[in-house]
């Protein structure tokens, strides 16, 4: 009795020890026995996963249902076109049905309102052509210088009612020879397109000058028969003699301009 007793409390005594020693010495992870120190926890390596290449990102995806939608809309811009051309064939299908007659009747219309027109432009193109037509150049010059006759002298006046002697003298040369002089006695006789010539020697439509030592202080128009044409101070556009008491005693020169 007394060795199982002895065994007994052996097994204890060993049991005992055994839970003494698990309890000072709790495992833990990382923890070795053997050397008494921590190890580093060692992380199991798991393979990764693979990845579906073949997945699509969500952007893509939005993009390509944009595109299937626009892809799957109607074509529009056929439709209204199909649409204008069906109104173009009905507008001329109702054109062509107008009845023959109001085509005629409009084309006669139109062809009278061309006549019309057609034959109111020529008339007046007639018209023009009539007034634009220059009056004829005349050709003797006496008769031409006395349209001025009995014209009134103003003094600075070149008109065929009123008028001063250089400017009657102006408007004859300029309407009868197309030759422009100056509205001055003096410059007339002092201008170098003219040239002096003798008293024997006048002509029709030289130019006779008058007036005192220092100055011209009138011009006229010789004509033939010793003549000449003028307007004078008291009397207007008048023909005068050149044996004429008063003008042969001013009488100054004669000057050639045609």
């Amino acid at each position: 009795m007394a060795f199982k007793s002895r065994i007994f409390t052996g097994i204890l005594v060993v049991c005992s020890l055994v839970l003494l020693a698990n309890c000072a010495f709790p495992v833990r992870p990382g923890y070795d026995r053997k050397s008494g120190t921590y190890k580093r926890y060692r992380v199991a390596t798991t393979t990764p996963e693979p990845v579906d290449t073949t997945a699509v990102d969500a952007q893509e995806e939005l993009v390509i249902e944009e595109k299937l939608a626009v892809e799957k809309k109607p074509d529009t811009t056929v439709v209204q076109i199909d649409s204008i051309a069906k109104v173009d064939t009905t507008k001329k299908d109702s054109v062509k049905k107008e009845p023959a007659k109001k085509v005629e009747i409009a084309s006669k219309t139109v062809a009278d309102t061309t006549k019309k027109q057609t034959s109111a432009k020529t008339e007046a193109a007639s018209k023009t052509k009539k007034q634009a037509k220059p009056a004829s150049k005349p050709t003797n010059l006496e008769k031409y210088a006395k349209e001025w006759l009995g014209a009134k002298y103003v003094y600075g006046a070149a008109s065929k009612k009123k008028t001063d002697c250089s400017g009657y003298v102006m408007q004859v040369y300029k309407g009868f020879y197309n030759i422009a002089l100056d509205h001055n006695a003096q410059r007339i006789y002092d201008d170098g397109r003219g040239y002096s010539i003798r008293r024997t020697k006048l002509q029709e439509g030289d130019l006779v000058f008058f007036g005192n030592f220092w100055k011209i202080s009138h011009v006229g128009i010789y004509l033939k028969g010793n003549r000449f044409i003028h307007a004078s101070t008291s009397k207007g556009v008048v023909i005068t003699s050149m044996d004429d008491n008063y003008w042969s005693s001013k009488y100054k020169g004669a000057r050639r301009f045609k």
